[in-house]
């Protein structure tokens, strides 16, 4: 017989409180990402006063596992949003940003994206293991109409992972000193890039053109195969045709409606090549849109372009490049607007830069030439077409302090002019031995992929499939398997060890020697009486007087890849050296 009932009665009703409240607390489940219309919560229901003779256990709830998104990997929300709405009205009227807040506090805004229909999409690469959370906000004229949050876990990358795609190192950055890039871990990138301007077009097919010429494949994914197995890590395309109807992919052109309905359609098939290139490993870098367009869309439409844009690539390992050949636009400030908008969008810290010209009313060879020291250029892009210029322009820019990565991503092409292999070969090394962080090589054909379409065009293109193999495809192989097992990034252009061709050096631990076989010509068009004149060298005079210890010698052959191993040589003295080859080489000098 219970004596004080009483106290079991308030002991009862103690647990019938406590219980829905213990239980809810227990439960770990995620909240809901779709997104629908904000209304006020339901009510809580009060919890029975009404005793029971009998307690029993109730178990709690097992806890949801969370989503999982590789580190560096994107993730993605797909959300719906119901109204009656146009196309015009959801592209240019209705605003979908996400928070997300990472392990350790950190924040992040960004935007979302119309992708046709009544879907809208959030994209975001985690660039932290551990717990995320995020909210999603929907906006239209009247203010916002949908809101929802969640939760995922970002979990590390396997060393297999990054083994087979170094892209889950994180996004590019500049490294510590100004002078190359890494990935986000720390870990140097070598920029051997490859111009594929028109990749994003129906020409460079994603999918098998039976009514091609030439071989019935997926053109996109046979240049990216190939330029992979090739060394390259770097693919530069044209992002958008925004003025240009006829310029279309799979899914058709960049806008619906001139420039008021973007095409999602479009972007998707975009979205599938620059996927395609970050799978292999690779990097895009993505022009926005070609230098007319800045002329023809107003600043706003330039903004909203870029904006959606971004929205889209930023979960992406991609560099934006804000405009191609800005020195044909009248106006600079409409390009240098441009660059200071997309650094305001630039919440996830992708590298930014700008396409040059040597052509009129701005000519430059470098985009220091005109925007050194803007906020937004993160580092400069060189397009030369004048070979006398590659070593003095790389050289200027490396000498800018403080120091900041230089790139050259355009100059002769292959099978242009009087661009052929050995001149084409010699750039490159050129490029590397003046201290650039990069080059980009391109052929006649490949950058203007003609499968067919091209014969019209001044430069009367070769076929696509009778140049994706040339000879200087092979000769940027070699440079990528020369430079591959060392420290490149250690290395800097030095003056001091000889007179005969171009020297990178760590000094007094590491020299390299490139030796060219073809003379530049005698002046620039720009620089005039100040370039030196390369000469033809097979032999080089080293000046080993300030310098200690032993050195082993070896020498490259760049056109074949074959090296050859010298006579040891030992610090104090001066040397002559000639070259085991005909034609260019590169000597070789490593502290025992």
């Amino acid at each position: 017989m219970v004596k004080q009932p009483e106290k079991l009665l308030a002991t009862v009703l103690t647990l019938l409180v406590l219980i829905p409240i213990f239980s809810h607390a227990c439960t770990d489940a995620p909240q809901t990402t779709a997104v629908s219309p904000t209304t006020p919560s339901s009510a809580m229901e009060e919890p029975s006063l009404t005793p029971v003779p009998t307690i029993t256990a109730i178990p709690t709830a097992t806890p949801e596992p969370l989503p999982e998104v590789t580190q560096w990997g994107m993730f993605e929300e797909a959300i719906q949003l119901s109204g009656a709405y146009t196309d015009e009205q959801k592209y240019l009227e209705i605003t979908v940003t996400a928070e997300f807040i990472g392990p350790d506090g950190q924040e992040v805004a960004v935007h979302g994206f119309w992708d046709g229909n009544s879907t809208w999409r959030i994209r975001f690469a985690p660039g932290q293991a551990g717990e995320w959370a995020y909210t999603i906000h929907a906006f239209d004229k009247q203010g916002e109409i949908a809101t929802a949050n969640g939760r995922f876990n970002a979990i590390p990358p396997t060393p297999a992972l990054l083994q087979n795609n170094p892209n889950y190192r994180g996004f590019l950055q500049l490294s510590e000193n100004g002078r190359y890039f890494t990935y986000a871990d720390g870990t140097p990138f070598f920029w051997m890039g490859g111009t594929a301007w028109r990749a994003n077009e129906i020409a460079m097919s994603f999918v098998p053109q039976p009514d091609d010429e030439g071989p019935d494949v997926a053109e996109f994914t046979t240049y990216l195969d190939n330029r992979q197995a090739k060394g390259f890590s770097v693919i530069q395309v044209v992002a958008g045709f925004p003025s240009e109807f006829e310029r279309v992919n799979e899914g058709g052109a960049t806008y619906l409606e001139l420039f008021t309905v973007i095409n999602p359609e479009n972007f998707q098939w975009l979205d599938r090549r620059l996927e395609a290139i970050l799978d292999r490993g690779m990097v895009p870098v993505i022009i926005g849109q070609w230098e007319l367009a800045v002329g023809i869309m107003t600043p706003e439409e330039l903004q909203q372009y870029w904006q959606y844009l971004i929205a889209r690539t930023q979960a992406y390992n991609v560099i934006w490049i804000v405009t191609g050949e800005y020195g044909l636009e009248e106006n600079l400030d409409d390009v240098r607007a441009l660059g200071a908008f997309i650094e305001t969008q630039n919440t996830t810290n992708h590298l930014v830069t700008v396409h040059p010209t040597p052509n009129e009313p701005f000519p430059s060879f470098s985009s220091a030439e005109h925007f050194w020291g803007e906020s937004w250029l993160d580092f400069h892009m060189h397009q030369t077409w004048d070979t006398a210029a590659v070593r003095e322009t790389m050289l200027m820019d490396y000498g800018r302090m403080p120091p900041t990565p230089a790139v050259n991503a355009e100059a002769g092409y292959d099978g242009m002019r009087i661009w052929d292999r050995e001149r084409v070969r010699q750039e490159a090394w050129t490029t590397y031995m003046s201290g650039a962080a990069g080059y980009t090589y391109g052929a006649n054909g490949i950058w203007n992929w003609n499968d067919g379409c091209c014969d019209e065009e001044p430069q009367e293109p070769p076929r696509w499939y009778d140049v994706i193999d040339l000879p200087s495809s092979y000769d940027m192989q070699r440079l990528v398997d020369f430079f591959a097992p060392l420290p490149w990034w250690n290395l800097a252009p030095t003056d001091g060890l000889t007179d005969d061709g171009y020297v990178l050096a760590t000094p007094g631990e590491r020299y390299v020697v490139y030796l060219p076989n073809l003379p530049l010509q005698t002046e620039s068009a720009r620089w005039l009486g100040l370039i030196k004149r390369a000469k033809v060298e097979t032999a080089v005079r080293l000046n080993l007087r300030n310098i200690t210890g032993t050195f082993t010698v070896n020498w490259f052959n760049p056109t074949t890849g074959e090296t050859v191993a010298g006579e040891p040589v030992n610090g104090g003295q001066i040397y002559n050296l000639t070259s085991p080859f005909t034609g260019d080489a590169v000597l070789h000098l490593v502290k025992n």
